[in-house]
């Protein structure tokens, strides 16, 4: 199952603010496995603008044809669940056409993360928010694409009420709004939920991704391992669903990510065979 491994960008934070080039960290990939590469706003080193973090279009086209072997998608923060779609609707048009952009042969993927809303901002935005999310779907449709976004602090029936709402608003194109599912985004914040009971309540043809990281006491551990995530129950259920999609790596950024990186495909491997 653990055939389609891939990183967030967001992991190499450190050796790229020291100056390492994404091309280097991105032929080490290669060298580690890795097929799935999320290219993570605001950790593209010089692919991006330094203010506002605004991708630059020519660079990252000819950086995916630099590498046919990689399947890439563009992932932004964005308070989608507050509002601040039409706020940034001039960011989104780039980052469609960043998604398109890097995508070669594959569907074009734009993933988005709520860090942001409150959970008592919601609900007044809900109504908004499900047809912003309609128009947005709509718009990567146009090129082809698909969205999706990822589960973070916020009450995780909140989240997952209002995708299925706007799937039901866009009918057949439902099927292109999916899910990035982060089991320890929901350690993040206790009102988050429980993220076996959330894998419960979803189809796996829901899932665009699944992110692999460790939490502990809110905070995003730096390594892979044993703690509040049950990765070998994870594991186990994503397996007998038939889930086949990719897994990327999504530790917090630090030094030696290629030996945290080795440890963490091991660790990985043996919840596997253990589940």
């Amino acid at each position: 199952m653990l055939n389609s491994l891939g990183i967030v960008t967001n992991c190499w934070k450190e050796q790229l603010d020291q100056g390492a080039s994404l091309e280097s960290l991105l032929d080490q990939a290669v060298q580690y496995g890795l097929v799935a590469i999320e290219l993570r706003q605001t950790a593209l080193g010089p692919f991006e603008s330094e203010e506002g973090y605004w991708p630059d279009l020519k660079r990252l086209r000819t950086l995916a044809e630099q590498y046919p072997q990689l399947r890439f998608n563009y992932a932004m923060s964005l308070a989608f669940l507050s509002g601040e779609i039409p706020l940034a609707s001039q960011f989104l048009d780039q980052a469609r056409d960043a998604a398109v952009a890097v995508s070669g042969e594959s569907v074009p993927h734009l993933r988005l993360v709520d860090l942001k809303t409150s959970s008592d901002q919601i609900a007044p935005c809900e109504d908004n928010t499900v047809q912003e999310l309609v128009g947005l779907v709509e718009a990567m449709d146009q090129v082809g694409g698909m969205l999706s976004l990822e589960n973070a602090r916020q009450p995780w029936d909140d989240l997952f009420r209002i995708v299925q709402r706007t799937r039901e608003q866009l009918g057949d194109l439902g099927e292109k709004l999916k899910i990035c599912f982060d089991p320890a985004n929901f350690g993040l914040s206790p009102e988050a939920g429980d993220p076996l009971q959330a894998l419960s309540q979803m189809e796996v043809g829901e899932l665009s991704m699944v992110h692999l990281k460790q939490v502990q006491d809110t905070v995003v551990l730096t390594e892979l391992m044993a703690g509040e995530v049950d990765w070998q129950v994870h594991l186990g259920q994503l397996q007998q669903r038939g889930y086949q999609g990719p897994f990327l790596f999504e530790m917090a950024a630090g030094p030696d990510c290629w030996q945290r990186l080795e440890t963490a495909q091991r660790f990985m491997q043996q919840q596997l065979a253990d589940s």
